[in-house]
């Protein structure tokens, strides 16, 4: 959620597994909902578990989110914790879409380009957190991320748009980014509210032989709703 007024961004990362009734039907794992209904049932099922308003979504695939970093010269941050994943999946660069290789993040301050800031973002495996750790990674990017984008202008947005080669969908306009962009300069880091639903917001647990993550409204809601409206 961004704030202009009193100049707070409040970033909330979702589990993927997180199990819920679905906008589409019966219950499952969140991101079911954009597998069976788009966007636009992912943002009902939102709405309706965390009984909160989005006014707007956008949506960006693993090769758009490389060519926007690379587009921007790489992202520079202090990696949280190291990543060693030796299953991780090989489908952005590998000519198998099934293969795995092995990836590595040290610890310290890095420079990443598209490729490795996505292994950064994306690995599942080795973290003591799971699902959590690379919660928190991804928003650590995104993050980093918003000092290069506070750069562009709007007369960028078109060779921006094109950068991303179909890899990008949203239900803003032009006009609306662009209204977007001196708002995004206005903000420091220190002014962004990150949230995790780390336990005990939630629990993990076996349904129907999956491993998700089980999410305790009582807790969950009031704490979402101090920074988004219903």
């Amino acid at each position: 959620r961004v704030n202009p007024g009193n100049r707070q961004v409040t970033m909330l990362s979702i589990p993927r597994d997180l199990f819920v009734p679905l906008s589409t039907g019966g219950s499952n794992k969140i991101d079911v909902a954009y597998e069976e209904g788009g966007a636009k049932a992912a943002v009902a099922t939102v709405e309706r578990n965390f009984q909160v308003h989005v006014d707007q979504y956008a949506w960006i695939g693993l090769k758009g989110l490389v060519h926007l970093i690379d587009r921007f010269g790489g992202v520079d941050l202090v990696t949280s914790n190291p990543v060693l994943d030796d299953f991780y999946p090989n489908d952005v660069q590998g000519a198998n879409p099934y293969g795995f290789t092995r990836v590595a993040v040290l610890p310290g301050p890095q420079h990443m380009n598209g490729i490795h800031a996505l292994e950064y973002v994306r690995s599942r495996h080795d973290d003591v957190r799971g699902d959590f750790g690379r919660s928190a990674r991804q928003q650590q990017v995104l993050v980093a991320l918003r000092t290069r984008v506070a750069r562009v202008a709007p007369g960028d947005l078109p060779d921006l748009a094109g950068a991303f080669a179909g890899e990008f969908k949203t239900s803003m306009n032009v006009a609306q980014l662009a209204q977007l962009l001196p708002v995004a300069r206005g903000f420091d880091a220190g002014s962004i509210h990150q949230v995790i639903l780390l336990p005990p917001l939630t629990t993990t647990a076996s349904i129907g032989g999956a491993d998700v993550v089980v999410p305790h409204w009582d807790l969950i809601r009031p704490l979402v709703h101090q920074s988004f409206p219903a």
